[in-house]
């Protein structure tokens, strides 16, 4: 059987990732740390965070990210081409689901030990703690065809809301893609080519907007449900 990095590296293909945080510990509670993750994860994909940001910073950036609007210059240290397309994303109370497919060979392991430890490092020092933030490894399952694809979708920008928030109107929440993929938010997270790789898998169709996103989730099929990790 192969080893974990080898299945992470050995084919350009989507997969499903999940992280948890140790404890049950709720890393996403407050606006403001939910806000470093977003600009965590973009600045991850092509380099790093310059030091001594402020709050006030964090939410004009993170809230530009979201909305796809320019990006202040200076808080974000190019070093690299991206190291992944991200498909799909949920930040959820103690985890978060990515869906993502690699640019190159290594970039799905080193995006995520970058996303990790970045946001450990912002966490601890403002809550003055040390150790581990997130629980072993991050959970990684490959995407090996269409069906299983489409329900990784809905599992992430739709049940995940539906089952934590319990809210119809699955625009409100920004902490996801769901703006991005079922509304006409243009957020940097998402790139132009992973929304067209979706199209064209998925069809327009998948995307258009419901009355009742609950019964749309409740065919998600037993391939799919294989990739959902226990409980995500």
């Amino acid at each position: 059987m192969p080893k974990r990095k080898e299945i992470l590296t050995e084919k350009i293909r989507p997969y499903h990732i999940l992280g948890k945080a140790v404890e049950g510990r709720e890393i996403f509670d407050h606006e403001e740390d939910r806000a470093r993750f977003v600009f965590q994860m973009y600045a991850a994909n092509i380099g790093k965070p310059v030091i001594n940001l402020y709050r006030k910073d964090i939410f004009q950036i993170s809230n530009a990210i979201l909305q796809g609007e320019e990006i202040p210059k200076g808080y974000v240290i190019q070093e690299h081409d991206p190291l992944v397309h991200l498909f799909s994303f949920i930040l959820d109370k103690d985890r978060y689901n990515l869906g993502l497919v690699p640019a190159k060979k290594e970039g799905i392991p080193l995006y995520m030990q970058k996303l990790n430890l970045g946001f450990a490092k912002y966490y601890n020092l403002k809550n003055k703690r040390t150790g581990t933030l997130f629980e072993g490894r991050f959970k990684a399952a490959p995407i090996v065809n269409p069906k299983q694809l489409e329900s990784v979708v809905k599992y992430i920008n739709i049940k995940r809301i539906l089952d934590r928030y319990k809210n119809e109107d699955l625009l409100i929440y920004p902490y996801s893609s769901f703006p991005d993929l079922f509304g006409t938010r243009t957020s940097h997270l998402l790139s132009q080519e992973s929304r067209a790789t979706l199209l064209k898998i998925l069809s327009p169709e998948f995307f258009v907007d419901r009355e009742d996103y609950t019964s749309y989730v409740k065919d998600l099929n037993e391939e799919g449900r294989s990739l959902f990790f226990d409980g995500a």
